[in-house]
């Protein structure tokens, strides 16, 4: 049996109206992700700061004949023999989720070199929310990485670019 017309426009309805419910659930996660990013974003920026210099105090030791990382307070500059990083947050607007961390390594900037100096990487990430939105992750060019990875992985690259541009090469 066919159902009626009135069944029809009844379950057409209902369907808008869950169709709208929903809608304001993804909504009300949204804004609730963005508040988190605006309040976390920076401390967690500072919190990556704190890391690296954490685990440089923590690798020098036993980084056998590597030059030793040194942290330089407030630059965002993490220097090894004649190569730094360089990280930068940068959140224009304090209470909006917006954001970019600019990650790049290259040579130091007071290097003298007679060719062209080593070409610089850089890449761009931005802090998220992760999924239960309870931590922020950074993700961009180099996919979704805890700030743990992301400071191991700026240690990992910079002695990578130390040791394909050190001096004598």
């Amino acid at each position: 049996m066919s159902d009626s017309l009135a069944d029809r426009l009844k379950r057409k309805l209902e369907q808008q109206a869950r169709g709208q419910q929903e809608e304001q659930s993804v909504r009300g996660l949204q804004e609730r992700a963005n508040a988190f990013i605006s309040d976390n974003a920076r401390p967690e920026y500072e919190r990556l700061q704190s890391q690296l210099q954490t685990q440089i105090e923590l690798v020098n030791p036993s980084i056998g004949q590597l030059p030793p990382f040194q942290f330089v307070q407030g630059s965002g500059m993490i220097q090894q023999g004649n190569c730094v990083a360089y990280i930068h947050l940068d959140k224009p607007i304090v209470n909006q989720p917006n954001n970019q961390l600019l990650v790049s390594f290259g040579p130091h900037p007071n290097n003298i070199y007679f060719d062209d100096p080593p070409a610089p990487i850089r890449y761009r990430l931005h802090a998220a929310a992760n999924n239960s939105i309870d931590k922020i992750v950074w993700v961009g060019d180099l996919g979704e990485l805890t700030t743990a990875q992301l400071s191991e992985f700026i240690l990992e690259t910079l002695t990578d670019y130390y040791l394909e541009h050190k001096p004598g090469q």
